[in-house]
């Protein structure tokens, strides 16, 4: 029996032999450098990021573009390689391609003064990533090695490099990971829903089959054999079980996931098999509404596409949908709100920048819509609705109550938030001009705004969506929810602000949001609206009324003209494809009309196009049906 045993310990010390990792760097401590390492070639350009965009685990590194033409490096601490040869250096990235012309890469050297060596390098021509890059390093067995991650050449054509996760290490014979499991939070009792996840080979032997187990609240195993495929080292295979999950009982429901059988064998590394998760069951799903903030300026010519985008999604999804146009150096900013944007926006990429619920995924005012699509789907555990709303006009008091009713039970930190949203927010002086660099066309067409100058006059502009004020905080009111909470439970918080002078308040927004401290995630949000024009209204605004607005059958566009001169309308796409054409009319002084057909019209916002004699007019309108 006794050499039996000692055959097994053979055997086991045979296969772990050689597993070993040299160097790991998560950039988990939230410092940059980290502790040992060094920046060279405009280090501060280098930063920790609270983002994820690489495909690790918030936070990571994160290179900012600078109008040099140069070389800049993240050097790894001095490394004892003595005999070991050869070794294996991964790390995940994300790069966001602006313009070719950058190259990154990774350098070795020995001695910290030693010249670099330059053993994997690549001329990114797009986006690139998230992914694993493993880079094979060989004839390092030194005792001073060094490593470099390194971006090179034009510097103003990148716009970030997301960097996380770098390993140096030798990797076992056969390694499979279990990276990630990808399940909601909330999940209403008795609907079936998929459990999906992420398997990495991290080891030196391809993948070919495995199997993806799990067991809800301890109960029986279910299997999904996945076979024929071909995983490298540093790859990864996305899963969706075949056996969905159906949660029975209100409450938290136990889910183990593992991985076995790799290769129809025995994995060398078991510690990264398995993750255990928690998911909820809610008695109902709450009403829904996502909340999209916007870093934005007067002086960014391409934040054009917020005021395209916003006004879409406000036109499109007026029930469910509520946006904030944070501003920047510019009159409408709140200071501490425009600071803390590059917290609330998930991989921050500058100006114009977005998200949905303050979660990733977002980037870009044109992924509103599908950002929309994708929280919308989220469950919430609370609603939240803004109740005992008062205000007084006399003394310009706005007081209400933000009340949340619980389907699930919470023991992690959420707050309450409120914000004061405007509208038709303008101004006489210069800065209230808005930068735009889709004048004359060059770079497409943009809601009509290819139409206008390169500045649009103040005196043209009107600016919706803008923060005004956030109370008490960016990330809402401490303490204004209990530390835990039970499923049933209604809490509720009161709110009381004086509003400045110069506020309108029949332009007025107030936002009520639940945040989640944990994870930075809005999980739900509500808005009170005050006494808009009726969008039937035949309102003239420079001459031009378009009504009615939202419509369904027909839009009217009327206008007042001094004198006897033609008049085209055309309805266009927000892509300015024209969709519609009217002819050209003469029309004589006073009020004339012209009624636009909606039969040919799916849903959805379109810009309205008047050519009236050298003068072109857009106004915005939404097809209802």
């Amino acid at each position: 029996m006794k050499k039996i045993y000692l055959l097994f310990v053979g055997i086991c010390c045979a296969l772990f032999a050689g597993a070993q990792t040299y160097l790991a760097e998560d950039f988990g401590a939230g410092t940059m450098p980290p502790a040992g390492w060094t920046l060279d070639g405009v280090p501060a350009q280098w930063s920790n990021s609270a983002s994820n965009n690489a495909g690790g685990t918030a936070p990571e590194a994160k290179f900012t573009y600078i109008n040099q033409n140069t070389t800049s490096r993240l050097v790894s601490p001095v490394v004892d390689m003595t005999g070991i040869s050869n070794a294996t250096l991964s790390f995940k990235h994300f790069y966001d391609h602006y313009a070719n012309g950058p190259s990154i890469g990774v350098a070795t050297r020995f001695g910290t003064s030693g010249a670099w060596n330059v053993v994997w390098q690549y001329s990114p021509t797009g986006n690139q990533g998230p992914k694993t890059q493993v880079v094979e390093l060989t004839n390092i067995g030194q005792n001073d090695f060094q490593f470099c991650l390194f971006i090179t050449g034009n510097l103003y054509n990148v716009d970030y490099w997301y960097i996380d996760d770098i390993k140096l290490y030798t990797p076992l014979g056969l390694d499979a990971a279990l990276s990630s499991v990808k399940i909601d939070k909330y999940v209403e009792e008795g609907n079936p829903i998929d459990l999906k996840g992420t398997v990495s080979n991290e080891g030196s032997t391809a993948l070919n089959s495995f199997d993806v187990n799990y067991s809800l609240d301890g109960g029986s195993t279910q299997v999904l054999s996945v076979t024929g495929v071909n995983i490298a080292l540093g790859d990864v295979y996305n899963f969706t079980h075949n056996v969905p999950i159906v949660l029975a009982g209100i409450g938290a429901h136990p889910l183990t996931v593992w991985i076995s059988n790799i290769n129809g064998g025995l994995d060398m590394n078991q510690d990264n098999d398995t993750i255990h998760t928690v998911t909820n069951a809610v008695p109902f799903v709450p009403e829904k509404k996502v909340l999209a903030e916007e870093a934005t300026g007067t002086w960014c010519g391409w934040c054009i596409r917020g005021i395209c985008f916003m006004d879409y999604m406000a036109e499109t999804y007026p029930d469910t949908w509520i946006g904030v146009a944070v501003h920047n150096g510019d009159p409408m900013v709140v200071s501490d709100y425009d600071g803390a944007m590059s917290q609330i926006i998930p991989g921050f990429m500058g100006y114009p920048s977005v998200t949905s619920d303050r979660t990733a995924g977002d980037s870009d005012p044109s992924d509103l819509e599908a950002g929309y699509q994708r929280r919308i789907e989220a469950i919430s555990p609370a609603t939240v609705d803004i109740v005992n709303y008062s205000w007084n006009p006399d003394t310009r008091e706005v007081s209400f109550d933000l009340q949340s009713e619980f389907v699930a039970d919470v023991n992690n930190e959420l707050r309450f938030g409120v914000i004061f949203v405007e509208d038709s927010l303008w101004g006489t002086t210069s800065q209230w001009g808005q930068a735009n660099y889709y004048a004359g066309g060059s770079n497409g067409p943009m809601c009509g705004f290819e139409n206008k100058p390169s500045t649009v006059p103040a005196a043209d502009m009107k600016y919706d969506h803008v923060a005004r004020k956030i109370l008490d905080s960016p990330f809402g009111t401490a303490n204004s929810l209990p530390a835990s909470i039970t499923s049933g439970s209604v809490i509720t918080y009161h709110y009381s602000y004086t509003l400045p002078d110069t506020w309108r308040y029949d332009k007025l927004h107030v936002v009520g949001f639940l945040l989640d401290m944990s994870t930075n995630e809005v999980l739900n949000a509500n808005d009170e609206i005050h006494s808009y024009v009726g969008i039937a209204d035949r309102n003239f605004e420079n001459g031009i009324a378009v009504y009615p607005n939202p419509s369904s059958e027909y839009t009217n566009v009327a206008f007042t003209l001094d004198k006897t001169t033609s008049v085209k309308v055309d309805v266009c796409d927000l892509f300015g494809g024209i969709v519609s054409s009217g002819d050209v009319r003469e029309y004589a002084a006073g009020q004339n009309q012209i009624r636009i057909n909606n039969a040919s019209l799916a849903n959805g916002m379109y810009v309205v196009r008047m050519t009236i004699g050298n003068q072109i007019i857009t106004r915005k309108i939404t097809v209802v049906k």
